[in-house]
């Protein structure tokens, strides 16, 4: 007995594409779990002028709430952070489903996706805050 046919238009990247995106939004939801909680340090300031008002600065140090798309982008894509990495883990959940769904509207601005984790000190992790 031989095998049947594949039906036209199926290839094996087809048929791993559903279990691809699966694993992907497992990951993304992982990743949410990991980085619940996470704020911009309650000292993080900002250029008002260039990058935007207080009130937007205040949405960084409040843990769980899903950011304009626009605020996300100029958030990862600020470089003068006094604590980059703290607040590229606050908007990383919401960064991470971004830039696997290709950015958006920031799609034109993925060069410096890598800036943002490098200037976020990525391999060093958060660093551990001292015990009163």
């Amino acid at each position: 007995m031989t095998d049947p046919a594949p039906a036209p238009g199926h290839t094996p990247a087809a048929e791993a594409a559903p279990a691809a995106r699966v694993r992907l939004d497992r990951a993304l939801a992982r990743l949410a779990v990991t980085f619940r909680g996470m704020t911009a340090p309650a000292d993080e300031g900002q250029c008002d002028c260039h990058w935007g008002g207080p009130e937007e600065l205040a949405l960084l140090k409040l843990p769980g709430t899903d950011l304009d798309p626009d605020l996300v982008h100029r958030t990862w894509s600020t470089t003068d952070w006094r604590d980059h990495g703290a607040v590229l883990r606050r908007v990383l959940p919401q960064f991470a489903r971004e830039l696997t769904a290709g950015l958006g509207a920031y799609a034109w601005d993925v060069d410096r996706v890598g800036l943002s984790f490098h200037c976020a000190e990525w391999q060093q992790g958060p660093r551990r805050r001292a015990r009163p």
